[in-house]
């Protein structure tokens, strides 16, 4: 039998796991937490701990928050009409 790994045992994730669970460094889950994009995490000591249940409930705010990208899509993402040094709209040739 195998003993549970540290985010089964414990009901907390330290820097090292949030960032090999979203992928990316530690640096910059300090940086995120700084400016407020990362879940409320507190101090044990010089340990920094995010609760699972707060990941989570970030995780899934995100993803609700994620619209697609409709870009170009929409009149005003639209790039302006190239037109000719004359003035006049350019025409694509066939």
């Amino acid at each position: 039998m195998t003993p549970p790994s540290e985010s089964e045992s414990s009901p907390h994730l330290t820097v090292d796991q949030l960032a090999r669970r979203w992928h990316t460094t530690k640096s910059a889950i300090y940086v995120a937490r700084h400016r407020g994009k990362a879940p409320h995490g507190f101090k044990r000591g010089r340990a920094v701990l995010f609760p699972v249940a707060a990941v989570e409930a970030f995780e899934a705010a995100r993803l609700a928050g994620d619209k697609p990208s409709h870009r170009g899509t929409t009149v005003e993402h639209r790039p302006p009409e190239r037109t000719t040094r004359r003035g006049r709209a350019a025409t694509a040739r066939a």
